[in-house]
């Protein structure tokens, strides 16, 4: 539990400003759309976006009302893990901390109203060789620099098909790679930041007690 109070004091330390750009620039890679098109889309002032992007020294946030017309114009929600039409969740899910379940109370408590870090449910064998199975819940922090040797959450992105997929993987520099006996995980990702790119960090794993037979 340590490992998920850290992530969670590292998520209380961003600045609201921050995610914000986060979400932004993911918008804008999922849509394909410059800093001014997005705007022209959202019916916003032109410099609404691009100043904000490009000026650290913004002091304000984005309003309710300009993230509002945002999402409306582009159908991608506002918050750690934006996800665009199309999108599926073959290897793993995220989860409704609401709807865990008793025996992962705890799992909600931990990560509820916390930006930046999400509970996901792994559903392949992509791992199992290093110790994570399918059903078990990773505790994934959106806003950690990946280090060699982790475990990660990335995507990879078909944009001719306008459909992306999760995928938790071993990030060997410049590689993303499984470890399992499972010959449909020998694929091998080259992590290119368009293509295939890291959306956060592994910080703890929690598996569920498991369920009885009758």
């Amino acid at each position: 539990m340590h490992l998920i109070a850290a992530a969670i004091k590292l998520a209380a330390m961003i600045d609201p400003r921050d995610e914000q750009r986060a979400w932004l620039r993911a918008v804008l890679e999922s849509t394909g759309l410059s800093p001014t098109a997005l705007a022209a889309k959202a019916r916003l002032a032109q410099p609404t976006i691009t100043t904000f992007l490009n000026k650290a020294g913004v002091a304000h946030a984005l309003s309710a009302r300009t993230v509002a017309a945002i999402e409306a114009a582009t159908g991608m929600r506002y918050g750690p893990n934006p996800r665009p039409a199309g999108f599926r969740d073959s290897e793993a899910a995220p989860l409704d901390p609401g709807g865990m379940g008793a025996d992962l109370d705890f799992v909600a408590t931990a990560t509820a109203g916390q930006p930046g870090v999400d509970p996901w449910a792994l559903r392949s064998r992509a791992l199992e060789t290093a110790g994570y199975l399918a059903g078990d819940v990773l505790i994934v922090d959106l806003n950690a620099k990946p280090r060699a040797g982790d475990i990660v959450c990335a995507q990879i992105y078909d944009w001719a098909r306008s459909r992306a997929e999760t995928i938790f993987r071993i990030w060997e520099p410049p590689y993303l790679v499984a470890a399992t006996l499972d010959p449909a995980f020998r694929t091998v990702f080259v992590v290119d930041d368009h293509n295939v790119v890291i959306k956060g960090v592994v910080m703890a794993s929690i598996r569920g007690r498991p369920s009885r037979g009758r």
